[in-house]
């Protein structure tokens, strides 16, 4: 079943229990907070411990909740056999507030790659401002069975 057949609160919940099946995503605490057929939402509690020593959102976080969104969305067109082949985030301003959110979507898809697109916003007080984007190309891979494909 694909994720497009599933209702949004089982594809939220098979989405959350890929990233749970992941060791990095669960230490920054990632969680799926909506998953519809144009995209894909990550949110991340900003912790002190992931902030760098001017106390923003260290620009790895940000590339962290990149690859985890755009490569989400890669796999939901491709199957769940997919890699990163390559990213690109640009920093727009500092990351400051309680959490982090990622928006990704598939801007196109071949039978083999997809280029995706995710943007990052700090979310402080209910209100959010950008703080990346970044663009990312995701491939299919020949690897072993995963948590993401039920192996």
């Amino acid at each position: 079943m694909t994720l497009s057949e599933m209702t949004p609160e089982r594809a939220l919940a098979f989405a959350n229990q890929v990233i749970a099946a992941q060791p990095f995503s669960t230490l920054i605490g990632a969680q799926f907070t909506e998953i519809t057929p144009a995209g894909a939402t990550l949110r991340v509690p900003l912790r002190d411990d992931l902030r760098q020593h001017h106390g923003f959102a260290h620009g790895g976080l940000m590339s962290a909740m990149a690859d985890i969104s755009l490569t989400f969305v890669g796999g939901a067109a491709l199957g769940p056999n997919v890699l990163t082949s390559e990213f690109k985030v640009n920093f727009v301003r500092p990351g400051t507030g309680e959490a982090l959110v990622s928006r990704s979507s598939v801007i196109s898809a071949t039978r083999r790659q997809a280029v995706t697109r995710c943007d990052i916003f700090a979310v402080q007080g209910g209100q959010e401002k950008l703080v990346a984007t970044a663009l990312g190309t995701i491939v299919l891979a020949d690897v072993p069975p995963s948590a993401a494909d039920g192996g």
